[in-house]
């Protein structure tokens, strides 16, 4: 995980989580508008909180969160079905990066789905999966998240641990791109995990995916799978500095205590929490948790247990812009508030651009078609008619 879990960070968390199948809930609170916690009361340990942050991370936590006094709508849905309820299982849709947790009541069996990706949400469905309540109504292309319409997660994605040799090699001769390329998009590794795979078979990551040996790249994938499966932990990545080389991180993150110096010092160094090494990781710091979520938690775990202080400041600064005397900190503050929501809007346009990218190459003999037909007919009607044409096609 770096800004965002993968479909393999949710995996190693979903085995995770499922270890605790049979704890309750207590409450459900909801600090920021992005964020739920349900509060876990497991049968033979200390009680927890399942932190969901959706867009980003889940993970469990047992640090002290301050809690709004008044719980939004959302929450106050979550308490009314989920309250007491049962935690019988947690599971990862597909290899998808979402995340299902099924409850036991005595009104019968709810199921609460987090998406982990850009715009995801997170809804409570009844047993039927029709959609109690989501943390926001949305419409997508092909689904519909409101009350009432049962839910539809994305479309599935290819699982990795499903591709057998057959599989794999009707992949490779149909591609027409590079080996990291068909490996991270087609067999939905995503960039981190195919550049480890094309290093673990000794192949050039940029060669053509029809002259890969399959056998290689197979055994590849199966030694990464298996690894992810076999180890069940936590690391966070520090990248050394001029300043503090390797050996200087990893002695200083080994001597601290879980406390706010901590908290401070891993939110300088870390860059990534991974349930594995890969061995795009050479060369890095380590600091070894238990369990990939105890490592999110060192990392990120500060930051949103001051969900609530952070909502209240943007309650604040909506209901009177630029009132009092502003000191540079909050300057500065602000001003990054802003470069972040527009890196973020630029985020979403190559998103977009390299969504339609994708949709014009896996359908480039129809838009090639397209093409030769428009070139055609304004050789023979002229531009404007054709642009008039065009305009009427609905």
């Amino acid at each position: 995980m770096k800004a965002t879990m993968s479909g393999f960070d949710l995996r190693a968390v979903a085995q995770e989580l499922d270890a605790f199948a049979g704890a309750y809930v207590k409450k459900a609170y909801m600090p920021h508008y992005e964020q739920i916690v349900l509060r876990i009361n497991p049968k033979e340990s200390d009680q927890f909180d399942l932190v969901l942050v959706r867009g980003s991370r889940i993970y469990t936590s047992q640090r002290d969160r301050p809690m709004p006094m008044t719980p939004p709508p959302f929450a106050m849905v979550l308490r009314k079905h989920l309250k007491n309820a049962r935690m019988t299982a947690v599971r990862q849709l597909g290899f998808d990066r979402v995340l299902g947790f099924d409850f036991d009541t005595k009104h019968g069996t709810y199921h609460l789905y987090v998406e982990v990706f850009r715009d995801g949400n997170i809804i409570l469905t009844d047993q039927d999966g029709v959609i109690i309540q989501p943390l926001t109504h949305a419409s997508y292309a092909g689904r519909t998240l409101k009350k009432g319409v049962v839910y539809q997660p994305p479309p599935a994605a290819m699982d990795p641990h499903q591709l057998d040799k057959a599989t794999l090699s009707e992949l490779f001769s149909t591609s027409d791109r590079d080996l990291v390329s068909t490996l991270g998009g087609k067999a939905n590794l995503g960039g981190t995990h195919a550049n480890a795979v094309c290093d673990l078979a000794g192949l050039e990551p940029n060669m053509a995916t029809q002259e890969a040996p399959v056998e290689d790249v197979h055994v590849a994938l199966q030694t990464l799978l298996s690894n992810l499966a076999e180890t069940p932990q936590g690391i966070l990545l520090m990248k050394p500095t001029e300043e503090k080389d390797v050996p200087h991180l990893e002695r200083e993150a080994a001597g601290m205590e879980a406390n706010a110096l901590r908290d401070r010092f891993f939110e300088q160094h870390a860059s990534e929490a991974t349930p594995t090494l890969l061995p795009s990781h050479e060369g890095m710091a380590q600091a070894i948790f238990p369990t990939l979520c105890e490592a999110v938690d060192a990392w990120k775990g500060a930051h949103d247990a001051g969900a609530l202080a952070r909502r209240e400041a943007e309650k604040l600064d909506i209901a009177a812009p630029g009132r009092g005397h502003s000191t540079d900190v909050e300057r500065l503050e602000r001003r990054k508030v802003q470069q972040e929501k527009a890196l973020e809007g630029f985020s979403k346009k190559i998103e977009k651009q390299q969504m339609l990218g994708h949709i014009i190459q896996n359908n480039w003999t129809h838009v090639e078609s397209l093409l030769k037909q428009v070139t055609e007919a304004v050789e023979t009607m002229g531009w404007k008619e054709v642009k008039s044409m065009a305009k009427a096609i609905p």
